[in-house]
């Protein structure tokens, strides 16, 4: 079984155009609005482009795109982990300059979401690319220098460690592996969850081919198409894609924890600021802030510690929530405080007030434009 962004994008605006019209015609003119986060920095302006072009029966009406693959130019230092850490604060100037500089010519390894082809092998263990990393032994000094960067970084902060004592979708937050099949992880507790009874009853998916979760099965592939992590010079990325779906749409916001060392926030800004269109009078960068209410003790005891570790018993009133930019055809950048690679499970309470300034269709999302230099308030 073989897919494409493209197959992908068809595939899905074919079960929408059936769910609409086959399954729920009640729902055919309810505006829709299509979320979703990391690769599905793909998924969506793909789907949203294809469902303008081939589905105008569908009332597209918004997107949102959190910490997500958009551009590979623009975000290739933003995903190189030994930067990422050397900014943290986790690699000494000396070594990162070492690993960086001609003498070693050093390159870590690459995300998971940025390897542009994989497959599923035997067993339903993913193949491992041929080259992951650029090894530094050009010198005994290179060695040693790497050495110390995967002793000192969770080996590089690592994807595929189940030893890993820093967590690589959020910095700060408390240490887990990325994987589905290990004990007292996230990933373990969600695939619990997804492959209960009940749970497959409420999706309808009892009679779905694949009867676990998450697959997918051996054999399976897939391959990027777009420059949006993955090395295709020349090919458009979602900046192209933006340029084209953002004009027809109410709202398209693309947002960024500020701590994801996944898809870190720059290279993303980056990205949508080479979509080109202008900032809007008032819109550039100014904070939001978002409500912060007391959780329940119910709550604290209930969830794992790496879902919202921020909540706390009492009220802390408005917080700081991250900063937004505002471009023409209500195109906005917006960085969530504190979230890592998924904004909803590390800052919940920020990311519900994202969702719902994505649903308001306003000009002015999240937070009002800036005084001009002729506003008497502005003084």
């Amino acid at each position: 079984c073989h897919n494409t962004d493209i197959s992908t994008a068809a595939a899905a605006r074919a079960a929408l155009q059936d769910f609409f019209g086959s399954k729920f015609p009640e729902l055919a003119t309810s505006p829709l609005y299509i979320t979703g986060e990391s690769y599905a920095g793909v998924y969506v302006p793909t789907l949203a482009d294809e469902l303008l072009r081939n589905a105008p029966e569908v009332a597209l009406k918004g997107v949102a795109v959190g910490d997500p693959c958009t551009d590979t130019p623009a975000q290739e230092q933003s995903m190189d982990m030994l930067w990422y850490a050397h900014k943290h604060g986790f690699v000494p100037d000396a070594d990162y300059e070492l690993l960086s500089s001609d003498d070693c010519d050093y390159t870590a390894r690459k995300p998971f979401i940025a390897r542009g082809k994989w497959v599923r092998g035997e067993g339903n263990k993913w193949e491992e690319p041929a080259v992951t990393a650029t090894a530094a032994r050009k010198s005994d000094e290179c060695t040693l220098a790497e050495r110390k960067f995967l002793l000192t970084t969770s080996k590089g902060i690592s994807q595929g460690w189940d030893g890993a004592y820093i967590n690589e979708l959020d910095l700060m937050a408390d240490a887990a592996a990325l994987d589905w099949t290990l004990p007292d992880t996230l990933n373990y507790y969600n695939a619990e969850y997804m492959n209960r009874d009940d749970v497959k009853e409420a999706l309808h998916v009892e009679a779905a081919p694949v009867g676990a979760w998450p697959g997918p099965p051996s054999g399976w592939t897939y391959t990027s198409n777009w420059n949006a992590c993955n090395d295709a010079p020349g090919v458009d990325s979602m900046v192209q894609f933006y340029q084209t779906i953002a004009p027809q749409l109410d709202t398209t916001i693309v947002f960024n924890g500020d701590v994801d060392p996944c898809v870190s926030y720059e290279g993303t800004r980056t990205a949508i600021e080479e979509v080109g269109f202008p900032e809007v009078e008032g819109g550039s960068y100014r904070p939001w802030f978002f409500d912060k209410v007391a959780a329940s003790v119910e709550l604290l005891q209930e969830k794992p510690t790496l879902f919202a570790p921020d909540v706390a018993l009492r009220d802390a009133g408005a917080q700081f929530g991250g900063h937004v930019v505002s471009y023409a055809h209500n195109l906005h950048f917006a960085t969530v405080h504190g979230a890592g690679h998924m904004v909803p499970q590390f800052r919940p309470m920020a990311g519900a007030r994202l969702l719902s300034q994505l649903l308001a269709n306003a000009s002015y999302p999240f937070a009002p434009p800036l005084p001009s230099d002729d506003d008497p308030m502005a003084g």
